[in-house]
């Protein structure tokens, strides 16, 4: 991509910051210097910039892919109905959500639905608990509230920030056999949640384990798949794109694994989701404007015409992390 892009802070990203951002994206953990020898600059230059990146906001944190189902947990996702709330009231709302649930995505929408949040629960009764204490927190300001099953997330690099016509890789979390771990190796994960690119150093540190089995065990979780890599949580707000959440409903579902085929030719797809719920399938999209998402669902609609309805929203993510839960 030759063009530069240019923020609301002054702040230009040219050819080399799009190309670390690009290894970050997907290899957040890899170190600065083979990043710099990817890109072909020095390990100090890439540092730099990687700071950069991070001061302006471009980069807000760090974190692993986990295979929540290896980790015998449940992916669970709840929409709220509510009324107006202050900005003080909304902020409190948030954190709570984030403290006292321990949500790992926490999402606003441009919706009949004002929030939602995904959580992670060794049962799926776990949930009825959650929303009791959701129901005691907001008391009147709670309308209504959806639940959904999450059965597949299918997770794609941003490509389209990156001059790609197409997604050459992607991850794909579903229901699968649990893999037993032990308390270090969950102590670990809970580091890496926090922070993708925490040190072996620092974490033997911390937890007061040899670095060696730091790096060990990390090594075993990546070969099991139970880390399926590391990503930088890019502002693409600040890059001037826009997230839209589509929701698809077919006439017949013969065809979703086509649709699912077709998101890997379209390199705005950033999230494919499967569910036991409302619609056949969701998409998430990046998009710079309003018309760029219209010509998408005009293709979308082309190429699939089962398609029945297409309902979509603006959406702004909160929080985005995995194993948030309090185990």
């Amino acid at each position: 991509m030759s063009k530069k892009l240019e923020l609301g802070q002054g702040v230009k990203l040219d050819k080399l910051d799009l190309k670390i951002l690009k290894i970050l994206d997907w290899n957040a953990r890899m170190p600065n210097s083979k990043v710099a020898k990817k890109v072909g600059s020095s390990k100090d230059v890439v540092a730099y910039r990687i700071k950069r990146l991070e001061e302006t906001g471009i980069i807000k944190s760090y974190f692993p892919v986990l295979d929540m189902y290896k980790l015998g947990f449940h992916t669970s996702r709840i929409y709220f109905d509510l009324e107006e709330l202050s900005f003080e009231k909304e902020k409190e709302f948030v954190s709570f959500l984030d403290k006292e649930i321990h949500a790992g995505v926490i999402f606003k929408m441009d919706h009949f639905y004002h929030y939602g949040i995904f959580v992670w629960t060794k049962s799926i009764y776990d949930i009825e608990e959650i929303l009791n204490k959701i129901k005691s927190k907001l008391g009147k300001y709670l309308l209504r509230y959806d639940y959904t099953i999450i059965s597949t997330l299918k997770q794609y690099p941003k490509d389209y920030l990156f001059g790609e016509n197409m997604h050459q890789e992607f991850r794909t979390l579903e229901p699968r056999k649990a893999v037993k771990i032990d308390e270090k190796d969950f102590a670990i994960l809970k580091m890496l949640a926090a922070n993708a690119k925490s040190t072996t150093v620092d974490i033997s540190k911390k937890l007061k384990i040899p670095q060696s089995t730091i790096s060990s065990k990390i090594k075993l979780m990546q070969s099991k798949q139970i880390i399926q890599g590391y990503r930088a949580q890019i502002n693409f707000s600040k890059l001037g794109y826009t997230n839209y959440f589509l929701e698809i409903y077919l006439n017949t579902n013969d065809n979703i694994k086509k649709i699912e085929a077709w998101t890997s030719t379209y390199p705005n797809v950033v999230w494919l989701q499967k569910i036991i719920g409302t619609c056949d399938i969701e998409i998430e999209v990046e998009v710079e404007s309003r018309e760029q998402l219209e010509l998408l669902l005009k293709k979308l609609r082309e190429k699939f015409p089962n398609i029945r309805k297409i309902i979509f929203w603006l959406q702004e993510y909160k929080k985005f992390t995995y194993l948030p839960y309090d185990s």
